[in-house]
């Protein structure tokens, strides 16, 4: 094809035209589970060794509960050596703190403090 021709454009096939022949199932075609199938699907499982697909209430209480304060929030992110990250941790434990934004206030408030006083040295 030389660059002077143009092409001309073809029609796109309608992915949606084989759709008139469609029809739903009917009801009757749903497999019948009675109670005593069911029974046998669990003991079968349970022999098995398979898990219910059923959400279980948390046991585990590895993590302390946060509480969230009404106050608008945004994400803070930071990539911290993880000694210090035992150490933020063990911390907020230490100190009864429950939200981990309060650790990180208290010290931003003393390190303001600090700098506060050594600019008072100064005058």
């Amino acid at each position: 094809m030389s660059g002077d021709q143009v092409k001309e454009p073809t029609e796109a096939a309608n992915a949606f035209a084989i759709l008139g022949d469609f029809r739903a199932k009917s009801p009757a075609a749903a497999p019948v589970v009675t109670k005593e199938i069911e029974q046998d699907i669990s003991r079968v499982a349970k022999d098995n060794g398979f898990h219910s697909r059923e959400a279980k209430p948390e046991t585990s209480a590895a993590k302390t509960k946060r509480f969230n304060a009404a106050e608008p929030k945004k994400q803070l992110n930071l990539k911290i050596p993880v000694p210090m990250h035992d150490r933020y941790y063990r911390m907020a434990e230490e100190r009864g703190i429950q939200v981990l934004h309060q650790l990180l206030g208290d010290a931003l408030d003393a390190l303001e403090e600090k700098e506060a006083k050594a600019a008072e040295n100064k005058e």
